[in-house]
């Protein structure tokens, strides 16, 4: 078992075993990068932006970034995972839309090749040390996204369930980001009371819908920023309204204000 930070492209490298996972100490929460998550033992479900998936033994989840993700255990029983982060910057678009656009979970367990990357992660910690772990490291992990891409056709989907309301609200909020969102317009849109649109989006989500909708809103922008377009217009094209509320946010989301250069 072992957890690495690695660097800027492969994030972090990890390898657990939880003998009595507490549901409680797990958390809603959204990042920059990317993950892949090998799911060998346990019992529990995966809420991706309102996409719930409920994996078997040897189901590979494909989390893009900037999405809402957490785990649900649904028994105390021994949970073990791999957990890769990846940088979107390094992933050719091909790749990315074709295996995290939108989340995907397929199982490997017939496939020894696909399995066998991950298992070289723990000789590699095992052997290695510091700066040799992280190159082979990543060398390993930018070939096994060439070979999932390569692959996936092959390799059996495995379908993620819903809740009712929740993906269609994700799915608007998605679609409308560069455009003034809130409780008010969402529930007209779906013709229902702000009240029910809150209260459901909260119990599923496990964050509020105004904090959804401005966290979606400030990972948008950054991926524009980071593309070069300048923070007024990004503070416009995202409809944040005033400048001083898209400052704070984003500092308070990356630690950084939005001109700055990382």
């Amino acid at each position: 078992m072992f957890a690495q930070q690695i660097g800027e492209s492969i994030l972090e490298v990890s390898h657990k075993r939880i003998e009595r996972p507490d549901r409680s100490v797990y958390f809603n929460h959204i990042h920059n990068h990317c993950e892949l998550l090998l799911f060998i033992r346990g019992e529990a479900d995966y809420n991706i932006d309102g996409q719930i998936f409920t994996p078997s033994p040897f189901d590979l989840l494909f989390i893009p970034a900037a999405t809402y993700h957490y785990l649900m255990p649904t028994a105390s029983v021994p949970y073990e995972n791999y957990v890769i982060g990846i940088s979107p910057a390094i992933l050719h678009e091909k790749h990315y839309q074709k295996l995290f656009s939108p989340p995907l979970m397929i199982n490997i367990k017939e496939d020894a090749e696909m399995k066998a990357y991950f298992t070289r992660l723990d000789l590699y910690y095992e052997h290695f040390s510091g700066e040799d772990f992280a190159s082979c490291a990543e060398s390993l992990i930018r070939e096994l996204i060439t070979y999932c891409s390569y692959c996936k056709d092959n390799l059996h989907s495995v379908r993620s369930g819903s809740i009712a309301y929740i993906d269609e609200i994700i799915g608007y909020i998605t679609e409308n980001i560069e455009k003034p969102l809130d409780a008010d317009s969402i529930a007209h849109h779906f013709l229902l009371s702000k009240s029910y649109i809150q209260n459901l989006f909260s119990q599923n989500m496990h964050i509020g819908l105004k904090k959804y909708i401005m966290q979606r809103k400030i990972y948008a922008a950054h991926a524009d920023l980071e593309q070069g377009i300048s923070p007024c217009q990004v503070c416009e094209k995202y409809a944040f309204g005033d400048y001083s509320v898209f400052y704070r946010l984003y500092k308070k989301t990356f630690s950084s204000s939005p001109g700055s250069k990382k």
